[in-house]
């Protein structure tokens, strides 16, 4: 994957996430004006650009739509990020040991394909604050975090990673089926595109993990 945050183009553009062969590229624009990019393609695990990662951009995606040729133009080489993707294949059988817990990429490494790494770690730490509390035994609080989020992390991945073979495939025949029902879904209804975050989007934390019912706030709190 490659990331930018590029200046703002000359005319406004609405955020996209465009799919070819083995490759994507989304757009998305800041509340600063600037633009956040990024890429995928499928390549060797370790490979680098010969030159630099902007020369290797404008390979991969400079023939592709606008904005996407200007904003790789608009990009200085330091400023692109590449990293390869790594995923776990496998859950782990817990995510705690002994007084040690595991929380995000460290738990349930993900594609990136879903945008869930981060939202699932921030999940994590709703629910280990949850059931980890003072007063309350270590041991039967860490395990109940991994009862409570190793089950849903697991489908994440799972999910993540079928969309990431989904925009991985490279052979002609399954990119044009692949093609074809994206854009039969999508004129259905958008209702059904956004039916993939059934079960993620509409987390709710398993309780209050603060004091509630009053309204006091703490000493020098600043709103």
């Amino acid at each position: 994957t490659w990331r930018v945050v590029a200046p703002a183009p000359d005319r406004p553009f609405p955020p996209h996430e465009t799919w070819g062969r083995g490759a994507l590229w989304g757009t998305q624009p800041l509340k600063d004006g600037r633009i956040y990019a990024y890429a995928a393609a499928t390549a060797p695990a370790g490979a680098r650009a010969a030159d630099d990662e902007k020369a290797e951009l404008l390979r991969r995606f400079g023939d592709w739509h606008d904005p996407v040729p200007g904003i790789i133009a608009a990009t200085a080489p330091e400023e692109i990020l590449r990293n390869d993707v790594y995923r776990m294949a496998d859950p782990l059988p817990a995510f705690h040991r002994g007084r040690t817990a595991l929380l995000g990429d460290a738990a349930h490494a993900m594609a990136p394909t879903l945008g869930q790494g981060g939202n699932q770690a921030i999940e994590d730490g709703i629910v280990l604050a949850h059931h980890v509390t003072p007063g309350r035994d270590l041991g039967a609080g860490l395990a109940a975090y991994t009862a409570d989020r190793l089950p849903r992390t697991a489908a994440v991945v799972r999910k993540a990673d079928r969309v990431s073979r989904l925009m991985s495939l490279t052979g002609a025949p399954a990119v044009a089926a692949r093609d074809f029902l994206m854009a039969t879904v999508s004129r259905l209804g958008p209702g059904l595109v956004l039916r993939t975050f059934d079960g993620i989007a509409d987390w709710r934390p398993p309780g209050a993990t603060y004091a509630a019912g009053t309204t006091e706030e703490a000493p020098g709190t600043r709103r």
